[in-house]
This record gives structure tokens, C-alpha cells and sequence, in this order.
């Protein structure tokens, strides 16, 4: 069973539409491009500019302008960049493009996708298909970003058309998972020292603690962690900490010292590069427009 702490909560869309699309433009210097989650709907990455690392189901996969792939539900996943990347996501709720008609393509295609006895190719830059997909994925990207008259109509019509395009090539869960097998032996000792980490990140922890959490070396947690999440062990605690102290200065309820003392900071000044590293604005100019914000 995946660990609950890297699922996503975030609602994607609406009741009428449940399906968002997020431009991610990668920052200068920024190498995690996608944090390390999963969640429950399918999602479609699209690269617009550069490229990067997407770490889907424990493998890898070097992708590049005008390339795509697709996150079936519940795979963890990740991305790294070390040039830069500027992609596109789509994450829609696959139960969505059912109908209570039950005709052929629901018996045949679709509830075997819901069911998880289908699932789809990851790389669609692979597949016969791929120019035909990926225009589908274009045109979908418009109408979303461009609302006008039946503007859902014409993101159900442009999803029902990619699935159209991949159903030739949905894979059975049996195959896949005799791919992806090797895989997650390789990742376990990661994932058991990123799940540490998010239970313990309040509390001192050092390189050689975590290593051993993992029974492996300092340098090859290091190497294995950042193929994973596109960061070194102690960037992520840094990058878990600051989230939660920005959440706690949005609240208004408390000071400085105390976001930076409840989240394992010792000295201020240390827990103030950090948190610029991340947040790109100092603390206290961050608490400030965030209380700015809530009196709008």
C-alpha cells in the first residue's frame, strides 16, 4: 500500500469539471520541478520547454520539448531538471467520461481502466500513435485555457479522443507489472528513508542517521535520493520544514522564531536561507503579504 503522507489532497477542478491544467514554468537554479506524490486521478505531462527527469512508478524517464507521458492513478511520481524544464500537467478524474449507458466502450475500455485492469503506457512518445495524442493533448490545453460556449464539451470530446488513440495500447496490469517488478526493490530503501524523514523532519537528523535508515551509505543515499526526488535528503527536510513554517506565518498566529523553532531551525539566520532558498522572499516579507492578502 503507498504511504498516506505522499498523497495529494489537492482538488483538481470541480464537481462539474473535474480536470485542471497547471503551466509549470521552472524557476532559475530550481531542480525539483515536481515534488514526490501520488494521488488517485490520471495525469498527463506535457513538456513545452527544456527538459527533464520524470520518475513515474519507481522508473525513470528523460523527457524533452514537444514529449508527454501518463501517470495512471495511484503511481507515485516525481520530477528533476537540471537545465531547466517548462511543462504542462493535466489531472482529471478518469471517472469522469462514464455514462450510465453502458455500451462497448464502456464495457470494453473504459471500466477496465477504472478497475485498474487496464492501465495506460507511460511514454506516448513510444507509441505508432504519438503525433495523433499529442495533438489531442494541444487541443484539449486550449480549450481549457480558452472558456467559451460548451468549453466542457470540448475538453470531454478532446479526452474521449485520446483515450481513442491510446486504447489500442492500454496494457494489462499482469504485463505491467512484470515491467515495473525490478524497480521497486531498488526505490525501497528510498522511500523507507522519505517516509522518516516526513515523520521525524521536526527533530535533528543528520546524513549518517538517515543512511542508516536506509542500510546503505551516506553517498549512495545521496545519489539514490536525488535520482528519486531531484534533491539530496537533507534539502528535502529543509524544503518539508519551510512548507509548514509558510503555512504556519500564513496563519498569523505566530512569530518567526516560532515557525522556525517548531520546525527544527535552531538559529534564525540558517532558517532564513533556507527559507528565501525555497520561497524566494524572506519571512517576514512572506508573513506580511500573506497577512496582506487575507485583510483583501
Amino acid at each position: 500500500m503507498l504511504e498516506y503522507r505522499f498523497r495529494e489532497t489537492v482538488r483538481h477542478g470541480s464537481s462539474e469539471l473535474p480536470l485542471a491544467v497547471y503551466h509549470v514554468d521552472s524557476l532559475p537554479g530550481e531542480t525539483r520541478i515536481l515534488p514526490l506524490h501520488w494521488h488517485e486521478e490520471i495525469e498527463l505531462i506535457s513538456i513545452r520547454r527544456g527538459e527533464g527527469i520524470f520518475t513515474i512508478h519507481h522508473q525513470d524517464y528523460a523527457l524533452r520539448a514537444g514529449e508527454s507521458v501518463i501517470v495512471n492513478a495511484g503511481e507515485l511520481h516525481c520530477g528533476s531538471s537540471e537545465a531547466g524544464c517548462d511543462y504542462t500537467a493535466i489531472v482529471f478524474k478518469l471517472s469522469w467520461l462514464s455514462a450510465l449507458y453502458s455500451d462497448r466502450c464502456q464495457r470494453e475500455y473504459l471500466h477496465p481502466l477504472l478497475g485498474g485492469e487496464l492501465l495506460f503506457p507511460t511514454r506516448i512518445a513510444e507509441l505508432p500513435v504519438a503525433a495523433a495524442a499529442h495533438a489531442s493533448i494541444s487541443r484539449l490545453i486550449d480549450a481549457y485555457d480558452r472558456p467559451g460556449i460548451a468549453r466542457e464539451w470540448a475538453i470531454k470530446g478532446q479526452l474521449y479522443s485520446l483515450l481513442a488513440e491510446l486504447s489500442p495500447y492500454l496494457v494489462p496490469r499482469l504485463q505491467y507489472d512484470n515491467t515495473h517488478r525490478s524497480a521497486p526493490e531498488r526505490w525501497k530503501p528510498v522511500i523507507d528513508v522519505l517516509e522518516y524523514i516526513t515523520r521525524h523532519y521536526q527533530k535533528p537528523l543528520t546524513l549518517d542517521e538517515l543512511a542508516t535508515v536506509g542500510s546503505m551509505t551516506s553517498s549512495h543515499l545521496c545519489r539514490l535520493f536525488k535520482q528519486l526526488t531531484g534533491s539530496r535528503p537533507i534539502e528535502y527536510m529543509n524544503y518539508l520544514r519551510v512548507n509548514r513554517a509558510a503555512s504556519m506565518l500564513e496563519s498569523g498566529d505566530c512569530s518567526i522564531l516560532e515557525a522556525a523553532m517548531d520546525n527544527g531551525y535552531q538559529h534564525l539566520s540558517y532558517f532564513a536561507r533556507q527559507f528565501k532558498k525555497f520561497k524566494h522572499m524572506t519571512p517576514s516579507d512572506y508573513k506580511r503579504q500573506a497577512l496582506q492578502t487575507r485583510s483583501e
